[in-house]
């Protein structure tokens, strides 16, 4: 299905395959002011959670899409012949975290759930305070989201998903939606969508890779039962944009970082339990890549960690910015048990500060 307006441009795709209906929207916005000192004041505690966004399966997915971006040659190397525009893709900046994209699509994927539908647009007309009661005192069902307390489009016509982001507080460029809450699969049915596209550019059939190649700016994905990713303007440069782990908790589990610099870092390692883990570089170059480590022994039990390196002036730049993640535990906690990895005397800055 494509749609053109001034302002809209809708493409939609049904992959039989995996039966899940995987839709995607790009639209024309302006920069919302508002937006930008939102997310401001979220980067300055970069990868701490703000009011509990993003949660773990969130951050795996804006991992693997800032992963994705520095190689994808060798992300798209295992789609086949179903991608056949992986050769139009090069290596570009990461996409950063917008706290107001992050509630918009978390929102979306629970009304969606709540609501027993699957589409962009919402299914009624969302109440404008919705941003104050998402999730505190609404989890997206109709009760308490919709006008009227019902999913109807009499009050006014139903909340297209551009309204929605801007409910937030997000200034939206495009949105991809899948029927399921586990982030690697999500991930992978958007980056991997069956495809007929010969030449290089958007297409209805590879809107999904388009945009999470692509894309410029900010980015927020939500993951309930059913994952959101909206694209936007938004966010603050931070050397490391991004990190989680996967799978949530296993004996061994992958730890994954982006770095982001004129210069590549003098050292680079996840601290876990108070132990440093050296990290090396698996995809992309080292002022642009996604660096890697494996944490064993982590199956049972809580285990923190946080991810450290060194830029080129001998300079700490960690994620979180403060605290720490968890294995097995609290996504985030303020304590973290530091470790010096035989770093050559690092000071400590905020994200504020780069």
């Amino acid at each position: 299905m494509t749609v053109l307006t001034p302002v809209l441009r809708r493409l939609c795709v049904t992959d039989l395959v995996r039966t899940f209906l995987i839709c995607a929207a790009i639209a024309l916005a302006s920069v919302s002011a508002r937006a930008q000192a939102r997310d401001l004041a979220a980067q300055l505690r970069a990868g701490e959670p703000v009011g509990g966004f993003p949660n773990w399966a969130e951050r795996v997915v804006l991992e693997w899409i800032n992963r994705a971006r520095v190689d994808p040659q060798a992300e798209l190397a295992n789609c086949g012949a179903a991608c056949p525009d992986r050769t139009c893709y090069t290596p570009i900046a990461p996409l950063l975290w917008s706290e107001a994209l992050n509630h918009s699509a978390r929102f979306h994927s629970d009304e969606l759930a709540k609501q027993g539908y699957f589409a962009h647009d919402s299914r009624c007309r969302v109440v404008q305070n919705i941003n104050s009661l998402y999730p505190v005192a609404c989890d997206g069902a109709a009760s308490c989201a919709c006008v009227g307390g019902s999913p109807s489009c009499s009050a006014g016509g139903c909340t297209t998903w551009t309204a929605r982001v801007a409910l937030f507080g997000g200034a939206p460029s495009g949105e991809i939606i899948a029927g399921t809450g586990d982030p690697n699969y999500a991930f992978y049915l958007w980056l991997y969508e069956l495809s007929n596209a010969q030449l290089c550019g958007i297409a209805a059939d590879n809107i999904h890779r388009w945009l999470i190649l692509t894309s410029t700016g900010g980015v927020g994905i939500g993951v309930t039962t059913a994952a959101t990713g909206d694209f936007g303007a938004g966010g603050v440069p931070y050397k490391i944009p991004s990190g989680a782990h996967y799978p949530q908790q296993a004996a061994s589990v992958d730890l994954w970082a982006n770095w982001y610099d004129a210069a590549g870092p003098r050292g680079a390692n996840a601290v876990v339990d108070g132990r440093c883990v050296s990290m090396s570089l698996k995809r992309g170059t080292a002022q642009n890549g996604a660096w890697s480590a494996r944490a064993n022994g982590v199956g049972s039990g809580c285990h923190r960690y946080y991810f450290s390196f060194v830029d080129a002036s001998g300079v700490e730049i960690t994620w979180p910015a403060t605290g720490s993640l968890g294995i097995g535990c609290a996504d985030w906690d303020s304590a973290r048990q530091q470790a010096s990895c035989g770093l050559p005397q690092p000071s400590r800055h905020r994200a504020a500060r780069h």
